[in-house]
């Protein structure tokens, strides 16, 4: 074997003090320069830490972590308290260092044991008891922090199926109650027993929905006959105008929703050739009928508070959409069309004072509440006590959008809203 000679020996020396000094300074450059140290102390000390939706190891209240820089989501996340959420931009040379505190979450307040078919109407609150069939009336106090309870009646004398469809009058003085094709008319005559009425409205209706203004009915007409027509009518179906022949559309058993100024109307076939199912958008007045998105599978769309932009729920067969249901949004004029990247039903939504926010119930199990801005996508979430089993069937808003009704488990709840 050649044996090395002193100068070579110094030579390999040297130059593997060289690797190593090179090692050394990459291992600090990535280590100092293209990373930062984040350190979180949390209370409660059993709240979950995440950065980007990954979690962190927390122990006794603390978590800490070396991460890249640049922007990243801090969330702090435990039961039965509000959740944090921070957007950190770690720049070179500084660590991120923060106590945070939690706050409790609103405690719901029980409005009754049973509940179904909820409205609200300002401070009124309208649902069936699905045990006795009766539908009733409670006032609420959205403004008080002790018994919101001040009034309540019984409003109806009849019992009605409570696993029919009930459509509500924007007064709240009439009820569509549609069981299978056949749909009846409830007039709550301002709540006296004695002259309240159940008509018979008519048969062979598909969906049906009520104009916000209470200037129209409109609904899916599909006799035996073969006819498919969009009807308008008045409240009891006396006044008939055949607003569309469907059948010449293509269009099947379609799902109908009105804009909230009562000027529009989506219109989304129910065809078992799911490539047909497009959104078709119907002016009320000229009655001219266009396709609006035309993609297909499409399943739910309403439109955004001020009418300009419709907000629809596509099927997904991505494995992780639990729902099978994406939002995404464009304009009433087709353009602009973007997705939401959210799992819901686009019939969950609820509307926002500003027109470009909507609020939801999200997730398989309904437990959680977010508002989102359509046009950035940015969301808010909200939380309660309880919230991780409430299994939200309903929800709507009070006026002023700082309290909500909400039913779980057939049971009807009042409360605060607060977010992150």
């Amino acid at each position: 074997m050649h044996k090395l000679s002193k100068k070579q020996s110094v030579l390999i020396l040297r130059m593997a003090l060289v690797v190593f000094a090179i090692v050394v300074a990459v291992v600090i450059y990535l280590v100092f320069f293209i990373h930062a140290k984040v350190s979180v102390e949390v209370v409660p000390t059993s709240a979950i830490v995440t950065l980007d939706n990954q979690p962190t190891a927390v122990v006794n209240g603390n978590a800490s972590f070396v991460t890249t820089l640049g922007k990243h989501t801090l969330r702090v996340d435990s039961d039965n308290y509000v959740g944090y959420k921070e957007e950190i931009n770690l720049t070179r040379g500084r660590n991120f260092s923060k106590k945070i505190t939690l706050t409790k979450a609103p405690e719901p307040i029980k409005i009754t044991s049973k509940a179904n078919h909820i409205a609200i109407q300002d401070n009124n609150v309208f649902y069936q008891n699905p045990e006795n069939q009766l539908f009733y009336m409670k006032t609420i106090n959205f403004n008080t922090s002790g018994d919101n309870l001040i009034f309540e009646k019984q409003i109806s004398s009849t019992p009605i199926n409570p696993s029919s469809t009930v459509i509500w009058s924007p007064d709240k003085d009439l009820l569509l109650v549609k069981s299978g094709s056949s749909v009846d008319l409830v007039d709550f005559k301002k709540y006296d027993f004695v002259h309240q009425s159940i008509t018979h409205f008519g048969d062979y209706i598909g969906d049906i929905v009520w104009a916000p203004d209470n200037s129209r009915i409109a609904y899916y007409y599909a006799p035996p006959s073969g006819e498919r027509s969009l009807i308008f009518s008045d409240a009891n179906n006396q006044n008939i105008f055949r607003a569309a022949n469907l059948a010449d559309l293509g269009i099947e058993n379609p799902y109908i929703a009105f804009s909230p100024d009562s000027q529009y109307l989506t219109i989304i076939p129910r065809n078992t050739d799911f490539s047909k199912n497009k959104i078709y958008l119907m002016n009320v007045y000229t009655k001219e009928i266009k396709l609006l998105i035309d993609s297909s599978d499409q399943k739910e769309a309403v439109f955004s508070a001020d009418s300009q932009k419709i907000i629809y729920s596509t099927y997904s067969s991505d494995s992780s959409n639990l729902l099978h249901q994406t939002l995404s949004v464009a304009n009433i004029d087709g353009s602009n069309i973007h997705s939401l990247g959210i799992s819901a039903k686009a019939s969950d939504i609820r509307y926002w004072q500003n027109a470009n926010q909507i609020f939801l119930p999200i997730d398989l199990v309904r437990s959680k509440m977010i508002l989102v801005d359509i046009d950035s996508g940015k969301t808010l979430e909200f939380y309660f006590n309880g919230q991780k089993d409430s299994a939200i069937n309903e929800i709507y808003l009070s006026n002023d959008e700082k309290e909500a009704i909400y039913v779980s488990n057939w049971e009807l709840y009042f409360v605060k809203l607060i977010s992150n």
